[in-house]
């Protein structure tokens, strides 16, 4: 079973790959989607690899929970916007918060 870091690692990881596709998909956004991917993907590399570890007196599992919430702002923003993709948003939003609180509180923590 992975632990809250596994998970958290996983879906960072997965965001900053969302992130990827929609800086090549509109030049507006690609330079503030280029820097979360690289910004997620860092935090996804810290928190798998020291998930006890800290960055400047934050805990890699209180940073991590943080970007987790904020994709999950995103997605709820998106969802808003976008019906055809809707329900899979909020879906993410919603797995995104969860993990947020999980890893934030026991980053070593199994997922009952």
């Amino acid at each position: 079973m992975p632990t809250h870091a596994e998970l958290a690692s996983k879906l960072l990881g997965d965001a900053a790959t969302f992130f990827r596709t929609l800086a090549d998909q509109n030049e507006e956004l690609n330079a503030q989607m280029t820097e979360n991917s690289t910004v997620f993907d860092q935090m996804g590399s810290l928190i798998l690899q020291d998930p006890q570890g800290a960055l400047e007196g934050t805990s890699h599992a209180e940073l991590t929970g943080r970007l987790l919430k904020d994709a999950a702002g995103f997605f709820r923003t998106l969802a808003e916007q976008n019906d055809p993709i809707r329900e899979q948003m909020e879906e993410n939003a919603n797995v995104y918060d969860q993990i947020g609180d999980l890893v934030s509180e026991d980053p070593l923590g199994i997922l009952d």
